[in-house]
């Protein structure tokens, strides 16, 4: 596995080069906003490692740009900043989980892994996909008729999760902690933000919703749209 850690605090970068290496995931290093966009832009990674606050570009904004782009690689936050509003923002602006600082290597190791078992979630059955629908689960497209759509890391998860539970009224609580880790309610929109752009990017014209928002109680997928 190739983790790309971004985070300008020298020791700590060396101490987690080691203890990272001892479980042969090869990581590298950036020190500087600017050039971990830049890395994570040239390289192929399973997983990017963020501090929040970084010399020249924060690693909030590193994560909007990339994003922007349709990187679709996971990312974990590293920060001293462990307020609600701050783990919402990074959330909020692409990252997938939040860590806080001074944090255990045994819990950073357990994020690192379910972070990359969440991106490498198997494909699901063909009879549960809508007519005219494929997905690449490695690039994290649904093709629709032809046509390819990328999704963001969070997109494909919360896509996947409805696949899995067709049919399911799916509360917000349960979709915040399977798909972005959040055990509480921090009183963010970011479930249906991400609805909406599920919506935007895979409803088809002049047919009803895949996505159905029950007032009340939560959301639910049905592929008979």
């Amino acid at each position: 596995m190739n983790l790309l850690l971004v985070e300008d605090d020298a020791e700590l970068a060396r101490q987690l080069v080691a203890e990272l290496g001892r479980d042969e995931w090869r990581v590298s290093v950036e020190c500087n906003g600017k050039e971990g966009l830049t890395a994570a832009k040239g390289g192929r990674w399973d997983l990017l490692i963020l501090d929040v606050s970084l010399p020249g570009m924060s690693g909030v904004d590193l994560v909007s740009s990339l994003r922007s782009e349709n990187f679709r690689t996971p990312v974990l936050f590293l920060s001293a900043k462990g307020e609600v509003h701050d783990r919402v923002l990074g959330l909020s602006r692409g990252g997938d989980d939040y860590l806080t600082k001074p944090f255990a290597m045994d819990e950073l190791r357990a994020r690192i892994e379910a972070l990359l078992r969440r991106s490498s979630l198997d494909q699901p059955s063909p009879r549960s996909l809508p007519e005219g629908w494929e997905l690449d689960s490695l690039q994290r497209y649904v093709i629709v008729r032809g046509h390819p759509v990328p999704l963001q890391p969070r997109e494909w998860s919360l896509l996947k999760l409805f696949l899995d539970h067709e049919g399911s009224v799916l509360t917000n609580s349960f979709l915040l902690d399977q798909v972005w880790g959040i055990h509480f309610d921090p009183g963010t929109n970011v479930v249906n933000a991400t609805l909406c752009r599920l919506r935007r990017k895979l409803d088809e014209p002049d047919h009803p919703s895949y996505f159905e928002t029950i007032r009340g109680r939560g959301h639910v997928f049905r592929r008979h749209a």
